[in-house]
């Protein structure tokens, strides 16, 4: 095989194996691709053989995409400690 033959060659197994540039797979692709599975499987489209397999891929997608969802920014604590006090102040002044 000639040195060119290997490049070319090469070249060809570096364009199929690589991802195209610019495209993304997030969160809402996969919340996505969760809710289809859920359709189809509520249409009954999928046969009896292939629940397994199709719900442990829901269960994955689903486990992932909650386990990854952003947290909401807890407040300070300070404040929450605050309006507890608040709270607790307002109550028993309206039993008293």
């Amino acid at each position: 095989m000639s040195d060119q033959e290997n490049v070319e060659n090469t070249t060809t197994e570096e364009q199929t194996t690589a991802p195209a540039a610019g495209v993304t797979l997030g969160l809402n692709d996969l919340a996505l691709m969760a809710n289809v599975i859920q359709v189809t499987a509520d249409r009954g489209a999928i046969k009896a053989n292939e629940m397994f397999a199709v719900g442990a891929l829901y269960t994955k997608l689903v486990t992932f995409v909650n386990a990854n969802v952003p947290q909401p920014v807890a407040e300070d604590a300070d404040s929450i400690e605050e309006a507890d006090v608040e709270e607790a102040t307002d109550e028993n002044s309206e039993e008293g």
